[in-house]
């Protein structure tokens, strides 16, 4: 495995992992130092020595752990890994206690090195645990580009070592069906040409590149265009010849070689914005508590049904969720909708009616004021929404698409507020409205998201083209 660039998540993970020696040395000298005088010990000088040993440390641990294959999606059993954690910790606490040897550190070593193991293994055995978990319920789902021996060796490493992080939705290829093997013709899904279409009509993340770029540059070009257009990621097979291809991959991908990371100040501004996200939510939720137990009884004692409306939408890589608003129509809406189909006055797929009589009293009221997207701070901290990102579409909108360069717009998450709304909501077209989505997912940065978040505040107030 090659040594890759040390990226933000490997230097907070070596910071965390000194902190934890760090952590035994004090605890395992807590019993020796006399009541009180802790505050002394914690005093003591730091010197270059340690210092110098503190980033030593932590690069030997994330080459350690790296080489180990622990930071990617990997291969092999749960059991194996665990293993190799424990491998990994082993070595890493003999390296403290070398140190705290070589330097004559006086203190209980044999105590320090069992502390520091045990919670060095708990530490990371959780981490993979629960990164196992998060890839089992949301794996990649992926095309490749190309039909011959590069396709079927990555088609067999997904089987085999990748099936549960990895989904293959097929592969697409210009070559006949007949001069491709059985098991890849059998998931064949189309030419270069259907690729716009079936990346409209198919939830993809990822598309692979296999295809030998000396013979096959004009066709691979073409798919990769194709795929940049949607806002499906490329990556390319560890061994191809890739000279003048642009490479758009967003992460490393173990299975796809070596590819093009997030740029580390992306990555940092993107953390930057979960945590504003998970603060302006519990904020808000918090303030507004009082306001939320007014508009619930407010919905339920004017119109019969529940005080909330759920609806599945489609959300960061049109994976759905369940949205939540208060309910601001009556409780059988979605039943009616095809009977005002004909009364639809917005254009493209999206349906708006400015006197829509499924609307209740309290709900019309709900709807100039923004009150009703008030629950959606809820799906903020369940980590299907932003505070600011393009709104969520339903699914019954999404169906109706008829260009795959929409399906671009799903490449950020959704927000509660965004350009759309800040710049005449419902008075603007669809067109007008993909396009300030894609303003945002191009010129996106946290500065933007604060002043969106600002313009919201006064829109709100102006009711500025709420229907």
């Amino acid at each position: 495995m090659k040594v890759k660039s040390i990226n933000s998540y490997g230097l907070l993970d070596g910071l965390f992992a000194f902190a934890m020696a760090l952590g035994s040395v004090v605890y395992g000298n807590s019993a020796r130092v006399p009541a009180g005088e802790m505050h002394k010990f914690l005093e003591m000088r730091i010197t270059v020595l340690n210092a110098a040993f503190a980033g030593l440390f932590m690069l030997a641990w994330i080459y350690c752990f790296r080489t180990l294959n622990l930071y990617g999606s990997g291969s092999g059993s749960i059991l194996r890994k665990l293993l190799r954690i424990a491998q990994g910790c082993g070595l890493m606490t003999s390296f403290l206690v070398f140190y705290l040897r070589a330097t004559h550190t006086v203190g209980p070593t044999g105590r320090i090195a069992v502390i520091f193991f045990v919670s060095a293994a708990c530490y990371q055995a959780c981490r993979l645990i629960f990164g196992t978990w998060i890839a089992s319920r949301d794996p990649e789902l992926v095309v490749i580009l190309g039909s011959g021996r590069r396709a079927g060796k990555a088609w067999r490493e997904i089987r085999t070592q990748y099936h549960s992080t990895v989904k293959l939705v097929g592969f697409v290829d210009d070559r006949p069906v007949s001069e491709m093997p059985p098991d890849i013709a059998d998931r064949y899904l189309g030419t270069i040409d259907h690729l716009s279409d079936l990346l409209l009509r198919n939830v993809v993340d990822e598309l692979l590149v296999t295809v030998p770029m000396k013979s096959c540059y004009g066709q691979a070009q073409r798919a990769i265009e194709i795929a940049e257009q949607v806002g499906v990621r490329v990556a390319y097979m560890h061994d191809v010849y890739m000279t003048k291809l642009r490479q758009t991959a967003h992460r490393d991908h173990e299975l796809f070689g070596e590819l093009v990371p997030f740029h580390e100040h992306y990555v940092t501004r993107q953390a930057v914005k979960r945590l504003m996200d998970i603060a302006g939510a519990l904020a808000g939720i918090f303030l507004l508590l009082p306001l939320f137990a007014a508009i619930a009884i407010a919905v339920k004692l004017t119109s019969e049904g529940p005080v909330l409306f759920v609806q599945e939408r489609y959300g960061y890589r049109r994976r759905t969720f369940h949205m939540f608003k208060f309910r601001s129509m009556v409780k059988n809406a979605p039943d009616l909708m095809k009977e005002l189909e004909e009364q639809n006055e917005a254009g493209g797929p999206i349906f708006k009616m400015r006197s829509d009589p499924r609307i209740t009293r309290v709900g019309r009221f709900l709807r100039a004021s923004s009150l009703d997207e008030l629950p959606q701070l809820l799906n903020v901290l369940l980590g299907h929404m932003s505070l600011v990102g393009p709104r969520p579409m339903s699914v019954r909108d999404v169906s109706l698409f008829n260009e795959a360069t929409l399906m671009r717009r799903f490449t950020v998450k959704p927000g509660i507020t965004g350009l759309w709304q800040v710049s005449g909501r419902s008075s603007l077209s669809f067109d007008q409205w993909m396009k300030l989505d894609f303003s945002y997912i191009d010129d996106w940065s946290l500065g933007l998201d604060f002043q969106i978040l600002a313009r919201t505040i006064s829109a709100v107030v102006k009711r500025t083209g709420a229907v």
